[in-house]
């Protein structure tokens, strides 16, 4: 800091020569004062006369203040007459005769030697006082006098003189430290800092010269060691420095300027402009000014409400409060203020507080919408009993103790209020202890039964007795019972909020309306819980791997993961979660992986919930994929006694008989494994989508021997074609391939299998496209690449003439360029587009380049 105050006074000393005007210009905290200081210093040692002065915005009013600053130690003998007046505060006009008077006095001062008047915050000074400085400075080249004045940088002054000035001088700027010369001041300082320290502090000041200085001071009285690991130290008495240098800065201005920065501080940024003007009580143009000011010195936030008084901060949050409530600002604008204030001040307050934290707790704001509920419960009129649901609402999103105990206390005080039994269910679905909650959801309301058939869904101690189709829920649990279809359920669906549209959606899926699916849980609001917008990429990625779109299901559980470590508690999700893992993983040919997914989700307070089921059913699996049949039998069936448990009976939710069939066919109990098989078709014509229908065909047409096994399969292939079920469909292509291929019908086993190759590669299931490639590889056909549509399916030589193609050649000059025969060219072309999927050249450039 010395260094480059050195370099900016010997500047200034430079080009303040007699006979000149400079102005120093600079924003607060830069060095004006100082460098002014250091020259008058220079002047005064070298034997030349120095006067000096300082502008004040509280003096302003006041005749040549300025002017008797700079001259009232002067010999009085000296002083003109006509000068007296000014010089003695008593002259109330700058006409000619004063203005001349006290120009006589600096020239008869100037010819004893050399003169230097300096003015400090020369923006502020008196009409008359600048009035004169403007005479002066006309007329300062005849005379050995260098004035020399400081202003703020972008402070305004609309006195004419000040404009005069202004314009006939010489200006030096002062600027802001680098964060080099910030990192020399405070290795100078404290010794040699560390990068990330120095870092911190340009950060916390900006590179502000007075700023740095005084951090730099506390940071050495409180011993703080320049040290990487000290560097987060820096922000706080960086905050407290700032707030100090603000409170300075504040107080020398007018009272219209600090009534400004206090309520620009209290209502934040960008506030309302009718608030800020009630607040403030300043006309428009006074407001103007002020608030100008307040941004241009920088005089905001917490730091200076920390500088007022206490009862007059908590004054000002009221008034706020009132007048942001009178033009309709939100609840939380509101209550935000109304924290810092007493309580019972308005009747309001509390309705208002309430409000506020339950829009809080929407947004997954637990530690703000705790602390609303806290101080709602000190209002006199607020719903204790609400307060109480809210504040335990809070903690159960925010993973604090005590919610149950909260919860269950606003229960018990008023045991009418659906909505506190509703928030004590999800905290005793959350902490495991499902047993009450019927007891506690035992209310006739339908929004009462529509969470009890939700904790049904994953808890067995909370399955309904009884359940009507009034609510999505209700659906839902209809269609995993089974006694529901697939086009009656779709039609019931409604996506009116939170838990209706997840329930909706759910049932889209398991009827196959994927897209509509999806459509819903793309408008659930995200705003939640950790453990809801966990359960909704979860459920995404269930409609994505159904789709047959695999890395897109990978992508959304790799969003659940996110918020599942975030809350532990949801068991059921993350158990779900584990499943879909595993079976993509699966997919991908990762059997370890899979099963290590699998070993780790086996938890206790998995095996207690309904998605524990879709766990058993990949487990069987991945069993079944090492040949380990009796063990994947094993898993299929605990599947089936985990989904009786409920019961849950439809195959769309859980296909576990499907792979249990397929074992007992292995290991030799065909009459078993038809058995299970026709179950599960049975069950899936009830239902009527095609996904389970299918899937459950081709279990069947595998444990068939003969032609009624091919007829099944050719029939769970037309049935999968009209499902959006593409991976499940190339398994059907896979398995009615091998049955041709075997029954000798080689071509129609060469097409099946080509198109399972290419719908398994294009769905990302390697394990599905390795199978399928090498049953294509036993029809003694197999291809030369597995991918058999695309770009990637071309051979070379269909490659060269298909980009040829694509860029306009015609066929005599592809056939010139690659030395071929014209017709043979027709031929590739031909191959190209069936490969491509278009119809014409004019679609060769798109497809080359998209798959």
């Amino acid at each position: 800091m010395e260094n480059r105050l050195k370099v900016w006074c010997a500047g200034i000393s430079d080009q303040a020569a007699p006979g000149t005007t400079t102005v120093v210009e600079g924003a607060p905290g830069t060095g004006k004062t100082a460098a002014l200081d250091d020259l008058a210093a220079r002047w005064e040692t070298s034997g030349r006369q120095v006067v000096r002065a300082r502008g004040s915005a509280l003096e302003s009013d006041l005749p040549f203040g300025i002017v008797a600053q700079l001259f009232d130690l002067v010999d009085p003998d000296l002083v003109p007459a006509e000068a007296t007046g000014a010089v003695q505060l008593t002259a109330m006009t700058a006409d000619f005769p004063v203005l001349h008077g006290v120009y006589r006095l600096a020239a008869a001062l100037a010819a004893r030697g050399d003169l230097l008047v300096v003015v400090d915050d020369a923006q502020w000074a008196d009409a008359a006082s600048l009035r004169w400085l403007a005479y002066l400075a006309l007329r300062v080249r005849r005379l050995r006098i260098a004035v020399v004045l400081a202003v703020g940088l972008g402070e305004r002054c609309d006195d004419p003189s000040f404009g005069e000035i202004m314009a006939s001088c010489q200006r030096v700027t002062l600027d802001n430290l680098t964060s080099a010369e910030t990192g020399r001041l405070v290795s100078a300082a404290l010794g040699e800092a560390a990068p990330e320290f120095t870092a911190a502090c340009f950060d916390a000041t900006g590179g502000n010269p007075l700023a740095v200085t005084r951090l730099v001071r506390v940071l050495a009285e409180d011993e703080v060691p320049p040290t990487a690991e000290a560097a987060w130290r820096v922000a706080r008495h960086g905050a407290e420095v700032s707030g100090e240098i603000m409170a300075a800065r504040l107080r020398r201005r007018s009272a219209s300027v600090v009534t400004a920065a206090h309520c620009l501080a209290a209502l934040g940024p960008s506030p309302h402009p009718g608030v800020l003007a009630e607040l403030t009580r300043l006309s428009p143009v006074e407001l103007a000014e002020a608030v100008r000011t307040v941004e241009l010195l920088g005089v905001a936030g917490p730091a200076v409400l920390s500088d007022m008084p206490a009862a007059a901060r908590a004054e000002l949050h009221l008034r706020a409060a009132r007048a942001l409530r009178t033009h309709g600002a939100s609840d939380r604008a509101v209550a935000d203020h109304l924290l810092e204030t007493s309580p019972g001040l308005e009747p309001w307050a509390g309705e208002v507080l309430d409000r506020a934290a339950q829009e809080a707790v929407n947004h997954g704001d637990t530690a703000g919408a705790a602390r609303l509920l806290w101080r709602a419960l000190r209002e006199p009129v607020a719903n204790p009993s609400r307060a109480l649901r809210l504040l335990g609402i809070a903690e159960l999103v925010g993973n604090l103790p005590g919610a149950t105990a909260r919860l269950r206390e606003a229960f018990q005080s008023d045991v009418d209020d659906v909505e506190s039994a509703i928030a004590l269910s999800y905290a005793l679905h959350a902490e495991g202890s499902p047993a009450e909650i019927p007891a506690v959801l035992s209310r006739e309301s339908a929004g009462a039964q529509a969470h009890l058939v939700v904790h049904g869904l994953v808890w067995q101690e909370a399955v309904p007795p009884a359940v009507s189709l009034d609510t999505p829920a209700g659906v839902l649990h209809r269609v995993m019972v089974g006694d529901i279809s697939a086009t009656e359920a779709v039609g019931l669906v409604s996506p009116d909020g939170v838990l209706a549209s997840l329930t909706s959606a759910m049932t889209l899926n398991l009827a196959d309306s994927l897209d509509e699916a999806l459509a819903v849980l793309d408008e659930v609001d995200r705003a939640q819980a950790p453990a809801l917008r966990a359960l909704t990429n979860v459920m995404r990625a269930n409609v994505q791997r159904r789709k047959g779109d695999l890395a897109s299901a990978r992508a959304d559980l790799e969003v659940a993961a996110g918020h599942l470590r975030q809350d532990r508690r949801w068991h059921a999700v993350s158990t779900w979660h584990a499943a879909l893992l595993a079976d993509i993983l699966l997919e991908e040919g990762r059997l370890d992986e899979a099963a290590a997914v699998i070993a780790e989700a086996s938890t206790d307070e998995a095996r207690r919930t309904w998605s524990f089921g879709g766990v058993l059913t990949v487990r069987g699996r991945v069993l079944t994929a090492r040949g380990d049949d009796h063990d994947a039998l094993e898993a299929f069936l605990a599947a089936g006694r985990h989904c009786a448990a409920w019961p849950y009976r439809n195959p769309a939710a859980l296909s576990w008989r499907s792979g249990a069939a397929l074992a007992c066919a292995a290991m030799g109990d065909g009459e078993r494994a038809r058995e299970l098989a026709q179950e599960e078709v049975a069950l899936a014509r009830v239902w009527g989508a095609p996904r389970a229908l299918g899937m459950a065909l081709r279990a069947e047409g595998r444990v068939t021997a003969g032609a009624a096994g091919r007829t099944l399969l050719e029939e769970a292939v037309r049935v999968l074609r009209a499902s959006p079920a593409r991976l499940e469909l190339a398994r059907a292509l896979v398995d009615l391939g091998v049955v041709v291929r075997r029954q000798g019908d080689t071509a129609f086993a060469r097409t099946c299998l080509r198109d399972a190759v290419d719908l398994a590669q294009k769905c990302g299931s390697a394990a599905m496209a390795a199978r399928a490639y090498s049953e294509l590889v036993a029809t003694s056909a197999g291809p030369r690449r597995m991918r058999q549509t695309g770009p990637t399916a071309l051979t070379p030589t269909e490659h060269q003439v298909a980009e040829l193609a694509a860029r306009g050649r015609s066929d005599d000059e592809i056939a010139s360029t690659l030395l071929m025969a014209p017709t043979a060219v027709e031929g590739v072309l031909s191959g190209i587009y069936r490969k491509l999927g278009v119809s014409g050249r004019l679609q060769l450039a798109d497809a080359l380049f998209v798959d």
